[in-house]
Parts: C-alpha cells; sequence; structure tokens
C-alpha cells in the first residue's frame, strides 16, 4: 500500500511536469494548442535513443535533447504565428500523428512498436520511495518556477496576448518573443518529463503517446481552471488519485479501462460545459 502511495505521487509529478508548462500556451494564452504529446516525442526519443541505442554519454544525450528543445519551440512558434488558431489546432494534431508515426516505423532507431527495454535508472533511486522523494523534490522546485513566470513580466504579456494581441502589441509587446518563451517553458516541463518517465518504467514505448495521453492533459487543465495555477495543481492530484483508485474497485480488470474513459470522459464533459463562458473568453 505504500509502495501504491509513492507510485500515485509519481504519477501526479509526472503529470505537473507536463500540464504546467501546457497551461501557459494552452490555459494562459489560449492558444488551441494540441501538439503537446509531438514536443514530448521530440525530446524523449532523442535523449533515450542516442543514450540507448548509439551509447552516446548521458551529457552528450542531454546536449542533443535541448537543441531539440529549442527547435521545438521555434516550429511551433512559427506554426503559431503563420496559421490562424483553428488551422493551427489541426497542424498541431498532424505533428503529433506525424511524430508517432515516425517512431512507429523507425525500427531500426527506436525498435518500433516494440520500444527500448531496459532503461536504467542510473543515479536515480532504485526504490519507488527514493524515486518518488527525488521526483517530488524537482517537482517542487518546477512549480516555484513556473509560479514566478507566471507572476512576472512573462505571465502578464501571455495575458495581454490571450485578451487582444493588436492592443498588446502596439504596447510593445512581442508576440513572436512571448510565444518562443512561452513554448520553451511548457518544453523544460516535457523535459523533465523525459528525463524521469523512462527510467521509472525502465521502458520507452510509443503506446504512452497515443491521443489518451494528450486528453488527459487537456482534462487537468480544462478541470483546473485554463491559466489557474492551483486549480491545476489540485485537478492534477484530484484526477490521478480518482483513475488509479479505480484498480481497488470491485470489478474486472478489463473494465477497469473502460470504465476510466467513461469517468474521465464524463468529467471532460462537463468541466467544458460549465466553462464554457470562460475557456476560450471574449476580447475585451
Amino acid at each position: 500500500m505504500l509502495n501504491f502511495f509513492f507510485h500515485i505521487i509519481v504519477l501526479v509529478c509526472l503529470r505537473l511536469f507536463a500540464c504546467l508548462g501546457m497551461n501557459f500556451v494552452f490555459g494562459k494564452m489560449k492558444v488551441l494548442y494540441f501538439g503537446h504529446i509531438a514536443y514530448l516525442i521530440l525530446l524523449i526519443y532523442p535523449l533515450w535513443v542516442s543514450h540507448m541505442m548509439f551509447d552516446l554519454s548521458y551529457g552528450v544525450s542531454v546536449l542533443i535533447t535541448c537543441v531539440a528543445l529549442v527547435l521545438g519551440a521555434f516550429i511551433f512558434t512559427y506554426l503559431s504565428i503563420r496559421l490562424k488558431e483553428d488551422a493551427f489546432g489541426v497542424m498541431s494534431i498532424a505533428l503529433h500523428l506525424m511524430f508517432l508515426a515516425v517512431v512507429l516505423n523507425s525500427n531500426e532507431l527506436t525498435r518500433g512498436a516494440l520500444g527500448i527495454p531496459k532503461i536504467p535508472r542510473s543515479f536515480f533511486p532504485g526504490d519507488t520511495m527514493g524515486f518518488a522523494l527525488v521526483i517530488a523534490a524537482a517537482t517542487i522546485l518546477w512549480c516555484i518556477f513556473v509560479w514566478w513566470i507566471d507572476r512576472g513580466k512573462l505571465g502578464r504579456q501571455m495575458t495581454a496576448l490571450s485578451e487582444h494581441p493588436w492592443y498588446a502589441e502596439s504596447l510593445g509587446v512581442s508576440r513572436a518573443s512571448v510565444y518562443f518563451m512561452a513554448y520553451l517553458v511548457s518544453g523544460v516541463g516535457l523535459f523533465l518529463t523525459a528525463i524521469f518517465y523512462p527510467p521509472y518504467v525502465y521502458l520507452l514505448t510509443p503506446q504512452d503517446f497515443a491521443f489518451p495521453t494528450l486528453v488527459l492533459y487537456i482534462m487537468i487543465i480544462v478541470a483546473g481552471g485554463p491559466g489557474n495555477f492551483w486549480g491545476i495543481v489540485f485537478a492534477c492530484f484530484a484526477l490521478t488519485f480518482l483513475g488509479e483508485g479505480m484498480r481497488f474497485v470491485g470489478m474486472s480488470a478489463s473494465l477497469v479501462g473502460p470504465m476510466r474513459l467513461m469517468l474521465f470522459g464524463s468529467i471532460l464533459f462537463v468541466s467544458v460545459w460549465l466553462r464554457r463562458d470562460s475557456l476560450f473568453p471574449k476580447q475585451r
């Protein structure tokens, strides 16, 4: 039971890395951004393919991933500026499908659907409790950093661009610069996910980057309130405990998955319905 509790802590921390970063773009700036999993694929595979398949040192793999981090921020910034909101939303989904197809069909590099096994924890503790304590400390630092960004100059510029981009740009707010920084910060959260997640499960598989993961991230942001820092933290804890706690409900294992999807789908529907006027508010 204690190991299960620490397992929940690890899951919450991993989701907070991704959701708090995505909240800047999807929640605070009100951009139809559905490419967060594509961005994660762009970071996690260069890190572990270079380290596990090409036997590069961990430090070199991290440097390669840093290049991918900046490249991903540039790609999404360029597409956000060049495309209309709905077109960018469709394009971000297309990037997700494209990156996932590349991973699935690159058998020599990624081993396709089989994934990359035996990923070591290296300098991370081998036991669940130790791993949970390390990732919890990293999550606290990440939350402090996100809170500082949210309450600082960049956070105010994001809010200004979401309310009325023309007025914000006329006051000297650079849309390209703010978008790039927002995607870069969200990518840092995904970078942390890429560092912690595969060693925790000892495996990197494409099945972890399908649409249910994206829907879960969106559901946490919508349920917690787009742009609401503490709301997302609370929603992440509540939904993770709810989803994992269903394992203890007296039902067959074959029903747990479908029931979880139905429950989360209902929560997402109710959250969107109740927040339909504030999810993407009208411009002032």
